[in-house]
């Protein structure tokens, strides 16, 4: 096989970026199938279903919760991928592995609503975001190490400022996975620690590399 042939067979950014599109689009709509309408009588439906919407409030919880994630997610893609010119195989793969996580979100984010109480079931949903988020600073860290890939090198300052963001999620989540070991129930509030992360990042890290400019 020919330099040009080879060259002409390698997948463009623009192919990896539309397939990561439309996954987390998948899985995010998918997301609400976690969400079961109650089946009542007509008769019975005005009396009963505000209660059972409000025994629902677990699942519309959890249902949040998953959504923002993969949007943070998403954004994260975004960010990651603005600085790369072209991909490679290896770069290709990470993206694979990390998507096979995204489709299992729904999954995850379903059966932690279902079963809040259960340490397994809640488990399972930490496990994904932590697997999600280290994959996510392992791209990062691939991306900058790799100049070849980039159309240009994002100074120091970003480059920390991006590393101490992807460690939030990953820490946030061994934190749940902790906290689910004595309340599984609570353990899902863990991410709503997230913002307030992310704010002490930029603010510490990210705030100062704009003012540097």
């Amino acid at each position: 096989m020919s330099g040009q042939e080879i060259a002409d067979s390698r997948i463009s950014k623009n192919r990896v970026e539309g397939l990561v599109d439309g996954i987390f689009a998948f899985a995010m709509t998918l997301l609400v199938i976690g969400l079961t309408v109650p089946v009542l009588s007509q008769s019975d439906a005005a009396a009963m279903l505000p209660a059972r919407v409000f025994a629902m409030h677990t699942e519309f919880f959890t249902f949040l919760i998953g959504f923002l994630v993969l949007a943070s997610f998403w954004l994260i893609h975004h960010r990651q991928f603005h600085f790369v010119r072209t991909v490679n195989p290896t770069l290709v793969w990470i993206n694979i592995y990390t998507l096979v996580f995204i489709v299992l979100m729904p999954f995850s984010t379903s059966i932690s609503g279902d079963y809040p109480d259960v340490q397994i079931a809640v488990l399972l949903f930490h496990a994904n975001m932590f697997i999600i988020a280290t994959l996510f600073f392992i791209q990062w860290r691939y991306i900058i190490g790799h100049p070849e890939l980039v159309s240009e090198p994002p100074n120091p300052k970003a480059v920390k400022c991006g590393v101490w963001r992807l460690t939030v999620v990953p820490v946030i989540s061994l934190a749940a996975i902790l906290v689910s070991c004595i309340t599984p129930s609570y353990s899902m509030a863990a991410y709503l620690l997230i913002p307030g992360g992310m704010y002490v990042v930029n603010r510490r890290f990210c705030l100062q590399e704009k003012n540097s400019r």
